[in-house]
């Protein structure tokens, strides 16, 4: 009787410990997996040397931009959704980055996509950050000509070409067509 004790309590301890390595190992494979899903989302957009494409957008300046505006110097471009969590936490970063941008003698253009964008908050808190801001409609041939796979999306730009591509740091939210 005792060895059968012994026995049981010895599966009993292999299985939890079975158990306890499954866990482990699901855990991990979900965060290579929101990785895996990052990097998927930034080799379908803009990549380092494609171009800006030809668009013609009117900005909430009232102001008519052509791709012809940013072809030479630097562009920080922000590609922001009205109603989208993550790009409203990605702001303060954008912020920065377009302030770094300005210091450096560049221009800073944001787009936010939806149908509501106009009267949206986020649109309003990227009029300061941003020299330009094109919301709605209007942003959106640009939008489908850049192919950008996720909000928010930030391109920098030397010369007309991207210089470096970045979904932000968080979990990418798709970007609808």
């Amino acid at each position: 009787m005792p060895y059968v004790i012994a026995g049981l309590v010895l599966v009993g301890a292999v299985a939890l410990l079975n158990l306890v390595l499954l866990m482990v190992i699901m855990r991990r494979w979900q965060e290579l997996e929101v990785v895996r899903r990052r990097d998927d989302f930034a080799a379908q957009g803009p990549q380092p040397g494609d171009g800006l494409p030809d668009f013609t957008a009117t900005a909430l300046s009232g102001r008519t931009l052509t791709q012809d505006d940013f072809r030479s110097g630097e562009l920080l471009l922000g590609v922001f959704s009205h109603d989208c969590p993550a790009c409203t936490d990605s702001l303060p970063d954008f912020a920065e980055r377009a302030d770094r941008a300005r210091a450096a003698g560049g221009r800073v253009l944001a787009l936010v996509i939806g149908a509501e964008a106009d009267e949206s908050s986020l649109t309003a808190q990227l009029v300061g950050p941003a020299d330009e801001v094109v919301p709605g409609p209007e942003a959106s041939p640009l939008f489908r000509a850049l192919r950008v796979p996720a909000f928010p999306t930030i391109l920098s730009y030397q010369d007309g070409v991207v210089a470096a591509p970045s979904a932000a740091g968080r979990e990418p939210v798709p970007a609808a067509s």
